[in-house]
């Protein structure tokens, strides 16, 4: 009855030959085929003169059992369960054909074995049995959900579970069908998410044959709170390296693709969220460079949806205090030193909408949109070491931070540049409701007279710094 390749599916056989076959090995004077004489040999603990005839006979046949009183039978089924303990073919026979029975197939084991089973399954020997356990889930009308729920507390991947169980239980199609539950369990059911379930997750993934793997990558991507991904990049970056400008990235539907590009857009938020706190706690900054960066935290969170990459930029200060908190898989450079003022600067890759390069104080602290280039590209993304000077040199157009610098900004964006919110954007993120309420068509309000006054004066003490920062990074030899 032990199969022990659990690749095949291989129903138990309890044919009358094997009866026949059994008993050929057997002295006849050791086979009572009374079920009387049978729980005789039990209650007196005279286990060993039981044949195998016998136990096999008693657990196929249940008209033999009609014989005994209700109460009787139900207690020799249990002392039958708490026999198997100290007897390994009757253990492995017993849950073998209790699985098979709950997998739909009939005459294998009576129903007083079937019943006494769950009673049996609550005492101390057996409650912490991984076996015992999916026997019980197998009886359930979610089990398929509870199998689920077993192999992520147990953190076992689909091939983990087999090998533990690959000498007990028969290999049933229920332990290939489960998998395809993780992802809704992981969804809609696990509470709280962490990180080692997300870990676990992913070994899940990695083992699924390509098909099962699109589904349920389909289904997280449309039903996991993008709230509670940010918390979790490493399971965005396993999207990444393998849906994103994948093969595999065609077979998920327009929505998951979108959701895709969403959760990076979102992890790639926090990462320069992340930075900005890091900065404000950790450097020492003035009050204004504090408030500012605060501003570009929140108005960039209306575009998180786009950033389908970031690079931070640091310069060696920085770097030392604060690159040991920062995730390691991070891309994260210390600026080579040129003589500019000390700032960090982001870098976001909008994909074909082009760069944004943010340099978060000093002098201009200036905000640089580039178009779609290539060459740019693998410059500021490349692995040869950047600068202020260098960056500034490779052009762009540059945006102040001075007065209503957000609703400049964002017209900039959205009119020569086609970047726009996140859809479904009706209030700007770091902005009060007055100066915040956005309008597709038209951005955000535009500021009043006396403000755009004040504005443009503001603008034309930065541009006189910027262009002096420009030309002496076109000067230099960097």
């Amino acid at each position: 009855m032990i199969n022990q390749n659990l690749q095949e599916i291989i129903p138990p056989d309890h044919q009358p030959h094997r009866l026949i076959d059994l008993a050929a090995k057997q002295k006849p004077s050791n086979i009572t085929l009374s079920i009387l004489a049978f729980k005789e040999k039990i209650d007196q603990n005279r286990i060993e003169e039981i044949s195998l005839i016998e136990w096999i006979w008693c657990i196929d046949n249940d008209q033999v059992w009609e014989k005994l009183p209700e109460l009787d039978r139900k207690q020799l089924a249990l002392k039958m369960w708490h026999i198997s303990l100290n007897n390994e073919w009757l253990y492995f026979t017993l849950v073998r054909r209790l699985a098979w029975f709950l997998n739909g197939q009939k005459n294998v084991i009576i129903s007083d074995l079937v019943n006494s089973f769950y009673t049996w399954s609550n005492s101390i020997s057996v409650q912490n049995n991984l076996v015992i356990k999916i026997l019980v889930t197998l009886g359930t009308d979610q089990t398929k959900t509870e199998l689920v729920k077993i192999t992520c507390e147990q953190n076992l991947t689909r091939n983990e579970l087999l090998k533990k169980i690959n000498n007990v239980l028969p290999n049933i199609p229920i332990f290939k069908d489960y998998v395809l539950e993780i992802s809704p369990y992981f969804a809609k059911v696990l509470h709280p998410i962490t990180l080692d379930k997300v870990n676990w997750l992913l070994r899940c993934f990695d083992e699924m044959e390509e098909t099962t793997e699109v589904t349920s990558v389909e289904y997280l991507l449309n039903h996991l709170s993008t709230s509670i991904v940010g918390n979790f990049p490493e399971l965005v970056n396993w999207f990444k390296n393998n849906y994103n400008n994948s093969s595999k990235q065609s077979k998920l539907s327009s929505q998951a693709r979108q959701k895709l590009r969403i959760w990076i857009g979102a992890v790639n938020y926090q990462d320069f969220s992340n930075l900005v706190d890091l900065i404000i706690k950790r450097i020492g900054i003035t009050q204004k460079e504090e408030n500012q960066l605060t501003k570009r935290q929140g108005f960039w969170a209306n575009y998180s949806n786009s950033f389908m990459r970031i690079k931070i930029l640091l310069p060696m200060q920085s770097y030392q205090i604060i690159n040991h908190d920062l995730r390691v898989d991070q891309d994260v450079q210390k600026l080579l030193p040129d003589g500019s003022d000390n700032t960090e600067i982001c870098i976001f890759d909008l994909g074909n909408q082009g760069l944004i390069v943010e340099f978060f104080r000093g002098r201009g602290s200036e905000t640089r949109i580039f178009p779609q280039n290539n060459d740019i590209e693998s410059i500021l993304f490349g692995s040869q070491p950047l600068s202020v000077k260098k960056i500034r040199k490779l052009g762009g157009e540059a945006h102040d931070h001075v007065l209503g610098w957000q609703w400049s900004c964002e017209k900039l964006l959205r009119t020569k540049y086609t970047i726009l919110p996140n859809t479904g954007t009706l209030s700007f993120i770091g902005l009060p409701i007055k100066y915040g309420k956005y309008n597709v068509n038209l951005g955000l309000p535009q500021p009043d007279y006396q403000k755009l006054n004040e504005r443009e004066n503001q603008v034309r003490k930065w541009k006189q710094i910027i262009n002096q920062l420009e030309l002496e990074a076109k000067q230099s030899v960097l």
